[in-house]
């Protein structure tokens, strides 16, 4: 395998998805991809093979007939399938992640995988989860740049706690030197006018959601 600095990895989850042609425009050229369990359908639905596999087998019947590497979980254990798989990701030496199938479906199950995000954050790692219609990234404190995106939306949430000095810029609607609530509802369905959006913070950890439905 090439160096997995310079290559990005996709996680298919086992969330539903309704039109998997729309989740084509995210996968480019050398992919590393990791099915986690019934994500192992996603992945078929695009015609793609995985590299490898991570399942408990709960969801799906049996690894049998899969030609790449098979890692067999437990089926009682503390991680969720998809966070097995990036732990797996971050093992083999990625730091660059794409979430698929990973919203929708199970709510509890959505919720987890910003955990996923914010673990492979930590571990020195950017993701990304995508669907049909949204983008969602996870951020500790800094400066963000957004560009703007026809038709879309974008929204701030604090995830777990409040996010303090927030500032935007460049957008329609600016704030500055704001402390955001996990309470509040003020950081929802901003709007682009054209310019790169600046987003900075001082504390706490920021969802960044950018929404084309």
């Amino acid at each position: 395998m090439d160096n997995p600095k310079n290559r990005r990895c996709i996680i298919f989850a086992a969330a539903p998805v309704s039109n998997p042609e729309r989740l084509r425009r995210f996968l480019r050229d050398g992919d590393y991809f990791i099915a986690a369990d019934r994500g192992l359908m996603l992945a078929d639905r695009l015609g793609i093979k995985p590299d490898c596999l991570v399942a408990d087998f709960d969801s799906l019947k049996t690894g049998e007939g899969f030609e790449a590497p098979v890692h067999r979980l437990p089926k009682r254990k503390d991680d969720t399938d998809t966070m097995a798989a990036a732990r797996l990701g971050l093992e083999l030496g990625f730091k660059d992640f794409l979430l698929l199938g990973a919203s929708g479906g199970r709510l509890d199950h959505t919720f987890a995988n910003f955990s996923v995000m914010l673990y492979l954050l930590k571990n020195g790692a950017k993701a990304v989860l995508a669907d049909e219609q949204n983008t969602a990234r996870i951020f500790l404190p800094g400066t963000v740049y957004i560009e703007p995106v026809e038709g879309a939306f974008f929204s701030l949430l604090p995830f777990s706690g409040p996010v303090s000095g927030l500032t935007i810029r460049n957008a329609s609607y600016e704030i500055r030197d704001f402390t955001l609530t996990p309470d509040s509802t003020l950081g929802v369905s901003n709007e682009f006018v054209g310019k790169t959006v600046e987003i900075s913070f001082n504390q706490g950890i920021l969802l960044i959601f950018i929404s084309t439905d």
